[in-house]
């Protein structure tokens, strides 16, 4: 662990140490906190991308993102907006009123579920990397770079040169696949404003702290008959849920220590195969080029958690490793325009820190900002 910390501190140091880039936008947006500068109303988008009809769901000030297909049963639903207490945010056309978690809580179509799009929250310069050229809403302007596709070499998916070390081997950063939990509402580590990872399956709902994710990256878990792992990575600010069970097979995922784009490369128990998170793909080794099944996440501020979900359950500090978990380990990396790894394509439209929710249509993606749920 010693030496993990001081090889970040170096990283750190010659990070900072480096020329500064163009003063454009400085510092992120930080919505969080205005304390009724914003309305705190849901604010739906209605949008078009790649021919799918899809709806948009945020809150700048309760910190929440989400984003579902607007077609059901090959009906298209209309939604507005509702001022009925969370977890509900919408409701149909049909009189259905819907969940922050896209089910349908009461009206003809009660239990049924919309469609999760395929989206992440992150910090912007990760999906710039990962898909440049990417648009910004509701801007149609694009980057450079526009649809460039990766070429794998060796037997990787990706150029194997830019898959690189970050500084730690296989495992070298434990994944916990005994996470213990406490009552949301009986949690007294966690401040209002940490930022947790939702899951939602059935009737539970079970919440993964930041502050456990940043040391630990992946977390492998089950839930009744669902087997999952909530994979995140600090360095680029994303969270996804993975399915554990690959072509009928169940596997737990570790952390390989590998990083492609500043991007967590786990690997998968049963194969040694190494994914890629943003890629959604296994990148190397006998899995290559399987995905795996994902299951919509929902990444809010603690005290958003704790008014959706106040029986919920909240992994907490018992891992079984001494870590100090009330400590972010990278520094001031969440503001600092500065990277600790290299990434192939910068995009300075926004700043690279700024946490974002992209949506991923048909191998194309689209960029939704905090800005756009201001109510303003």
């Amino acid at each position: 662990m010693k030496n993990l910390m001081y090889l970040l501190s170096v990283v750190l140091l010659i990070a900072c140490s480096e020329s500064e880039l163009d003063d454009i936008n400085e510092t992120p947006p930080d919505l969080g906190k205005g304390g009724g500068t914003y309305s705190s109303d849901v604010i739906l988008i209605i949008d078009d991308l790649e021919g799918e009809k899809i709806i948009i769901a945020g809150n700048a000030v309760k910190q929440y993102i989400v984003s579902f297909y607007r077609t059901l049963d090959d009906n298209l639903l209309e939604f507005k907006s509702t001022e009925e207490a969370l977890p509900i945010i919408m409701e149909d056309n049909e009189g259905n009123s819907w969940d922050i978690f896209g089910y349908a809580i009461r009206g003809p179509r009660k239990g049924q579920r919309l469609r999760a799009t395929q989206s992440l929250m992150g910090y912007w310069f990760s999906f710039a990397t990962f898909y440049p050229g990417l648009q910004i809403y509701p801007d149609a302007e694009k980057g450079v770079n526009d649809g460039e596709k990766i070429t794998g070499t060796g037997n990787w998916l990706v150029p194997e040169s830019e898959v690189r070390s970050g500084g730690v081997g296989r495992d070298g950063i434990p994944a916990v696949s005994t996470p213990k939990f406490d009552a949301a509402g009986q949690l007294e580590f966690l401040a209002d404003d940490d930022l947790v990872v939702g899951f939602s399956y059935q009737e539970t709902q079970m919440a993964y702290p930041h502050d456990v994710l940043d040391w630990h990256e992946i977390v492998n878990d089950v839930i009744s008959d669902l087997d999952y792992a909530i994979i995140y990575c600090p360095l680029t600010g994303t969270a996804t849920a993975w399915n554990r069970k690959i072509n009928g097979t169940l596997t737990s995922f570790g952390v390989s220590g590998l990083l492609y784009n500043s991007n967590i490369v786990p690997y998968d128990r049963a194969t040694g195969s190494n994914w890629s998170q943003l890629l959604n793909t296994a990148i190397w080794g006998e899995k290559k080029g399987k995905k795996p099944k994902n299951h919509m996440v929902l990444e809010t501020t603690f005290s958003t958690w704790k008014e959706l979900y106040p029986t919920s359950k909240v992994m907490n500090f018992s891992t079984g490793y001494n870590r100090n978990y009330g400590s972010y380990p990278y520094g001031d990396y969440k503001t600092s325009k500065q990277f600790i790894f290299p990434v192939k394509y910068e995009d300075r439209r926004l700043h690279e820190k700024e946490r974002v929710h992209a949506v991923r249509v048909n191998g194309k993606v689209r960029v939704y900002r905090f800005l756009s749920f201001t109510g303003n």
